[in-house]
């Protein structure tokens, strides 16, 4: 068993905290703890607000999911993308390689967020668009059981009078999502900012290989 431990040399030093704490099951620093919360949060509410209603159309009361657009299924995509970029930079151990899946999660909570508050901004256009339009209308076809055409048509004439949409909460989850995804995309930049070299790295990683003392 002692065989698996070398004594540092004259000129060797121990690897920074950062080597330490990729192997470690020891307490994380708070700028890694902070970046871990913020992701796995912003990821689950960006993931959830895109399954979630983003809006009602009055008069009908007609409900439109994120993932009813395709911003929505985007911001899903991102929700996921978000989850799994935090635990790939518990796994890479390149220094470079977990910097820049960090910048990609910042990139990717900017982009949820700029999505969902664009669809938010444009509201009454963008949820009353005529695609839009045609789904309620096969919803309520189907709900009544009338003809798809007679539903459309009362529904072109309903649209030129009082057509409304108010936001739901899907929508504002995703922002608030991104939000805290892009915040802890830019807590874990931080944190990989802290690498050491790839050799150091690489060796406290794999004290099998290189004889390094592990954490």
């Amino acid at each position: 068993m002692l065989g698996c431990f070398q004594a540092p040399g004259p000129g060797d030093t121990l690897a920074p905290t950062m080597a330490r704490e990729i192997v470690s099951t020891a307490r994380p620093s708070m700028l890694r703890l902070a970046g871990f919360l913020a992701l796995t949060l912003g990821g689950l509410l960006v993931s959830l607000g895109s399954l979630m209603d983003w809006a009602t159309v009055t008069p009908f009361d007609t409900s439109t999911r994120g993932v009813d657009l395709w911003e929505g299924t985007i911001t899903l995509a991102i929700g996921f993308a978000a989850l799994l970029g935090m635990i790939l930079m518990r796994l890479l151990r390149p220094a470079r390689a977990r910097h820049a899946a960090a910048v990609a999660i910042l990139a990717l909570g900017l982009t949820a967020t700029a999505l969902a508050g664009a669809a938010a901004i444009r509201a009454n256009e963008r949820f009353t668009s005529p695609s839009q339009r045609d789904r309620i209308a096969r919803a309520l076809a189907t709900e009544l059981g009338l003809p798809y055409e007679e539903v459309r048509a009362r529904i072109e004439v309903t649209f030129n009078r009082r057509f409304h949409a108010s936001l739901d909460p899907g929508i504002f989850l995703v922002i608030a999502g991104g939000v805290m995804v892009a915040l802890g995309g830019g807590l874990s930049v931080a944190w990989t900012a802290r690498a050491p070299t790839p050799g150091v790295a690489a060796e406290m990683a794999d004290p099998s290989e290189g004889g390094g003392v592990p954490s």
